[in-house]
Parts: structure tokens; sequence; C-alpha cells
């Protein structure tokens, strides 16, 4: 998430704190250039990353410690490389989804658990936006701003992380999801099985086309012979180097105060995606429901 900062949390990150000795004015000096240097080198923007997992389970009490299992595996892995991590409890979590909902604005969130029963209001009335709208087919509006969000087709056979990077680079406010679900491994090889099947029958039509036409049945189209290569380099990893198939839906959410920023940002990502061989397609209002 690539976010327009608070310029008063800006201020608290950056702040040292006074002690009593001589040196505050030092801290005061030191605090104003950290402060300066974060505002340029990010362009008011606060980049952060979450990791969202789950299990299935038939109740709570069989979830949790599963998911508690989870949690320290994935804490000492983050540890291990290096990164800080922390648990979002419910109220952080609410917090970040009325900074999703209020990008364009600057709306405090103000927030106490035991205020639902008082007020009879549900949490969603504490995060929503002022108003949703979709006043073009690609476009909508959250509150005073505009955005769109595409999904990534990706056609290139490998793709680099570098990918990622570059969309978080974007100097503008953006989300962008991964959403991964891994398969099972008997299915992913009976899946990858039944394509390849599926790309040598084609191959054999392509073949009886070029003889009926009089040209060399080895020339087929080479999107064939190359999906056909990597659907069986897949089904020789799955099977024996013990690697994971996994199902993945990868969003991108551009955002701008006018329109036309909207569409620079929405230009300049598609760019990035078209670098890496792979296309940014637009969704359209009806489009949003298949992807929740």
């Amino acid at each position: 998430m690539n976010m327009a900062t608070d310029a008063s949390n800006f201020e608290k990150m950056v702040r040292i704190p006074y002690q009593k000795d001589h040196f505050n004015p030092v801290r005061t000096e030191y605090s104003t250039m950290l402060r300066r240097q974060l505002a340029q080198g990010n362009n008011g923007l606060t980049k952060t990353k979450y990791l969202t997992f789950g299990i299935e389970a038939e109740s709570m009490k069989q979830a949790k410690p599963r998911l508690n299992h989870i949690e320290i595996d994935l804490m000492n892995n983050f540890k291990r490389l290096g990164v800080r991590a922390k648990l979002l409890n419910g109220k952080e979590r609410l917090h970040l989804m009325h900074d999703m909902f209020h990008m364009g604005d600057h709306d405090r969130f103000n927030f106490d658990w035991k205020w639902l029963p008082e007020s009879g209001l549900s949490v969603k009335d504490f995060i929503a936006p002022t108003g949703f709208a979709f006043p073009k087919n690609r476009v909508f509006q959250m509150g005073g701003m505009y955005g769109s969000m595409s999904y990534l087709q990706i056609t290139a056979s490998d793709l680099s992380d570098q990918l990622l990077k570059d969309f978080l680079d974007m100097e503008s406010s953006q989300i962008v999801t991964m959403h991964i679900q891994s398969v099972d491994q008997n299915k992913a090889i009976k899946s990858i099985k039944h394509t390849i099947t599926e790309l040598d029958r084609s191959k054999i039509e392509e073949q009886k086309k070029a003889v009926r036409s009089g040209y060399d049945m080895d020339i087929i189209p080479s999107d064939l012979a190359t999906y056909g290569r990597d659907a069986k380099a897949l089904l020789k990893e799955l099977q024996s180097q013990n690697e994971r198939m996994f199902l993945l839906t990868f969003l991108v959410m551009n955002t701008g105060e006018t329109e036309q920023e909207l569409e620079t940002n929405v230009f300049q990502a598609s760019s990035i995606a078209q670098k890496y061989n792979c296309n940014l397609r637009r969704l359209d209002f009806s489009g949003y429901s298949r992807f929740r």
C-alpha cells in the first residue's frame, strides 16, 4: 500500500523526544532534517506491506491453535530475513481499512469497541467513505478520490519480483493486492496433465491443417510450442522437485485526485506491466464483484 502520509503522524514518527540536557537544539535540527528527507524521498507517501493468512476449519476452537502456529512460523521467517513485523489487532485492521477508504481526505479514525452497543452502529459505519459513485464504466469515486481497478494478465513464462517492486516504486497512492491460494498437489498434477493433453490435441490439429495446406507439418504456432514446453517443465517440477502450484489473482488499484491524474497513473502502471510481457486489464464496475 502506497498511501499519502498524515502530516501529524509523519511528524511523530521522526520526532526525537527531548531530554533534560543541553542537546535539545541538536535534536530539533536532526528531527527537522529527517522530516525533510523522508518527505522528499517518498513524495509524502508511506509504503507498507501486509500479509493476511487463513485456513479452513470447522470451528474457531479448532482454527485458533493452527493459526497461532502459522503466525509463529511467519514471524520467525520474517525475523530471519531481518524484517520487522507485528500482528494487527481488530482495531488496527479497522484503522487500516479506514485509511484505504479515506485516501483523498484528512478524516481521522475515531473508534472504540464500547461505542458499538451504545450507538447501535456497526464497524463499517466508522470506516466507510462519504460516498461511492461510478460515473463511468471503468472509473469510480471514493469520497473525493478517483479510482480504477485493474488485474494483471500474465503472459510471460517467467516473471521477476522486480515487477512488484516497480509497481510499488510509483509515486502515487495505490494498492497492489495478491490473493494466493495453494492447490492440492494431486489436483495440480492432474490439471497440468489435462493442459498438456489439450495442447497436444491442438498441436495435432495444427499439423493436420498444415498438411492439407501443403506446409511442413513441423511448423506450428510458437505459442503452442512455448506453452507445451512450459507445461511439461512445470509437471516435472511438481512430480520430482517438491514444488507447489498456486492460484494467483494480481490486482492494482490506481487513484488520483482528478480523472486526468488517475489516467496518468493507470498509463504508468500499464507501461510497467508491458515491460515484463504482461497486460494490465481494467475492470468495469460489473467486474469488481467477480474479483471480490
